[in-house]
């Protein structure tokens, strides 16, 4: 992509060939199809993110490596180049498109940001055909990251429910930029990196034209062990982006890795931190004026059922749902989290957890207990994951399992909460 052009998603197969041409799916099991076929592939897939349009489509996206590691690393073969290739779904993930890139590196760009794009996190308007995605972008990898030569942040964008995307903008200096002389020791940010998956977009906040939007990124810099995971938010659809609470010295969370956003149903924003030595943290930004974005954050917490020994350091998805609880017949609210459950990148599932009304749901100590072992997808190797609810009511679970050759299988699951609860909630 190192030329403006539109990409079609209907009549492109991949740019530059390096990418395979894939025919429609086959069902594997019922409501399972993989999506991406690692074990098919001289070239590792990773990292799946996904989106539904306003028409019902689905999106989803990930990793093609051709260097065959993270964005940022070269690996033996001396490559650098990383695509992200999309497939979509009009039947609620039973059948599948072609396989597309979206965002092709160029191993000789002289422009670094476009020698690799990775790491996609996705979202899809509420109210209009946009879509935009994120992607991790250039030839330097997070932990090597400075201010001078940072890893890179660019935003793709389409405007016809994700069939054509434009040739990305790139937001580095904007996103830096907030964290100069903020940081302990007066300092400015290393490494900043926008995590992958699924970018929230708010049910209640609207500003202008458009309801917000919410990432997560964890922040390193030089000299000190940890600096913490920040978000930002954007109010014109990732035109433009602000820190939620400020670029405060003190970060919402220490757990300083790949963490995901939603929101609670009374509007505050929660934040679920995947902790760098394993487990999960926990917290809550409560407003006192949405509109403006002016609030504060608690103290952040990590449930004693989600530690390192029962949580992989692994990056997954937080999901608020209404739903009926079974044994009463009371419509309540439901956090769902997916995550290995286990200390190894294995066992994919879910934990669960009812969620209190009024001003307990926004308290952190909330979010510390309570949490429920809910469905385990599979026993095999397995690791990141994320999920969007669709309009059919059913979750579209998207997921990394069976391990090979530096990449993992991306497997698409429809999911009702029924299943994943063992039915005490629908």
């Amino acid at each position: 992509m190192n030329c403006k052009l539109i990409i079609s998603m209907l009549f492109v197969a991949c740019l530059g060939g390096a990418c395979p041409a894939l025919s429609y799916a086959q069902q594997a099991t019922a409501n399972e199809v993989i999506v991406f076929n690692n074990a098919e592939s001289p070239i590792p897939y990773r990292i799946p993110a996904i989106a539904q349009t306003r028409r019902g489509t689905l999106l989803a996206a990930c990793d093609y490596r051709v260097s065959k590691t993270d964005i940022g690393w070269g690996n033996q073969n001396g490559l650098f180049q990383v695509n992200v290739v999309m497939r979509s779904s009009d039947d609620h993930g039973l059948t599948w498109s072609d396989t597309v890139c979206v965002a092709r590196g160029n191993e000789h760009a002289v422009e670094r940001r476009r020698i690799a794009y990775g790491d996609p996190s996705l979202v899809a308007d509420r109210t209009s055909d946009e879509v935009l995605l994120h992607c991790v972008a250039g030839n330097v990898g997070y932990q090597r990251a400075t201010r001078r030569d940072p890893q890179h942040a660019v935003f793709f964008r389409s405007m016809d429910g994700g069939k054509t995307w434009d040739d990305g903008t790139d937001l580095t200096e904007m996103i830096y930029g907030f964290y100069d002389g903020k940081l302990p020791g007066s300092g400015q940010a290393d490494g900043i990196f926008l995590t992958s998956g699924r970018i929230m977009q708010s049910r209640y906040v609207k500003v202008g034209k458009y309801y917000r939007l919410y990432i997560a990124h964890p922040l390193r810099q030089q000299g000190r062990d940890r600096i913490g995971t920040y978000v930002i938010y954007s109010d014109d659809f990732g035109r433009s982006w602000q820190v939620l609470g400020g670029a405060t010295m003190v970060a919402p969370s220490t757990a300083q890795d790949e963490s995901k956003v939603e929101e609670l149903p009374n509007g505050d924003v929660l934040l679920s931190c995947r902790e760098l030595t394993g487990g999960r943290k926990f917290n809550v930004f409560s407003y006192t004026n949405a509109r403006k974005a002016i609030g504060r954050w608690g103290q952040e917490v990590m449930p004693d059922n989600m530690t390192a020994h029962e949580v992989n350091a692994c990056n997954g998805e937080i999901l608020m749902l209404q739903v009926r609880k079974v044994a009463t017949g009371k419509r309540v609210w439901l956090a769902l989290q997916s995550v290995p459950l286990s200390a190894n990148r294995d066992s994919v599932g879910f934990f669960y957890k009812e969620v209190p009304s009024g001003k307990r749901m926004s308290d952190t100590q909330t979010w510390k207990h309570g949490w429920q072992r809910g469905l385990r997808l599979t026993d095999r190797s397995s690791c990141y994951s994320t999920m969007v609810r669709m309009d059919n009511g059913r979750l579209a679970f998207l997921y990394e399992r069976d391990g090979r050759n530096g990449g993992y299988d991306i497997v698409y699951r429809s999911l009702s909460v029924s299943e994943i609860t063992g039915g005490k909630y629908e």
